[in-house]
């Protein structure tokens, strides 16, 4: 879903008479060539010399040509139609997966049951995911009663994977959201030798943490949510499950207030996931 800003929108409509033809000379468009098509049984019957499909083909390449702002109409409204198909799909899968964002006992959490929950899902290797780490860190810090949950989605190629093994591997440990936060904000390559350091200065066991990595149980933490996202439509990194609502994109700091306000009015208690992160 994307986030629609009305004031944005008014001041890019400022004509909105002239925008508001190009609908119309679409729908004249499709009328005319439905009209053309229907004729042809009819026109082939009456006679083999009457070229009757060129002449239609001419009469709609004319018309294309006079009016090409048809072709760009016509292809909006059909991805327009797609997206909200696309957005009922993720609605019913997000409606019927509610307690697997929430309430799973092996995802990382933190923050007060009972109120509004945010899931995550997000890639160590995103930038965009970096560039929201900052706001989501001071949304936690403001707001004491919102219950965040974070979904490890590597799908960035090797280190991504690598980072989020590790990332898991620490909460294994009791230490994930400083790893976390850590491994949000490391510049350059994600290597073993760099989550090594990190995890040296959290005060990690490197060795457990390496076995950690590759556990069955990690191994099947990232399968899980990987198949969790695909399931409610996740497409992107970093997406966001506010309530009930589906947001991808690094959202500001105004948008999740806005998001969190409006899932507050319609929310219902979630009970406390066994693993809860005690750090914050």
């Amino acid at each position: 879903m994307s986030v629609h800003d009305p004031k944005a929108s008014r001041l890019s409509n400022p004509n909105h008479e002239k925008q508001s033809e190009a609908p119309r000379k679409a729908l004249a468009f499709q009328v005319a060539v439905f009209s053309f098509l229907a004729m042809l049984p009819a026109a082939a019957q009456t006679t083999a010399q009457e070229p009757a499909r060129p002449a239609i083909e001419q009469i709609v390449r004319e018309y294309i040509l006079q009016h090409p702002e048809v072709i760009i109409e016509s292809f909006r409204l059909y991805k327009e139609r797609e997206q909200t198909a696309q957005k009922e799909q993720s609605k019913e899968a997000l409606s019927g997966s509610l307690a697997d964002l929430q309430q799973d006992p092996l995802s990382p959490a933190t923050g007060t049951a009972g109120g509004v929950t945010i899931v995550e899902f997000f890639d160590y290797h995103c930038g965009y995911c970096k560039k929201a780490e900052g706001t989501i860190e001071k949304l936690l810090a403001d707001h004491p009663d919102i219950r965040f949950v974070f979904k490890e989605f590597p799908i960035l190629g090797p280190e991504s994977t690598l980072a989020a093994e590790a990332g898991l591997a620490a909460h294994e440990q009791g230490s994930y959201l400083k790893f976390h936060q850590a491994l949000m904000t490391l510049q350059g390559p994600i290597t073993m030798d760099a989550i090594a350091e990190l995890a040296g200065k959290q005060g990690l066991d490197l060795s457990r943490l390496k076995s950690d990595m590759e556990s069955p149980g990690v191994q099947a933490i990232l399968a899980r949510n990987h198949d969790l996202g695909h399931k409610v439509g996740v497409r992107a990194t970093p997406s966001f499950v506010i309530g009930s609502e589906l947001v991808s994109g690094a959202i500001d700091a105004p948008t999740f207030e806005r998001l969190i306000a409006e899932a507050k009015q319609g929310s219902a208690p979630h009970a406390a996931p066994d693993k809860e992160i005690k750090e914050r």
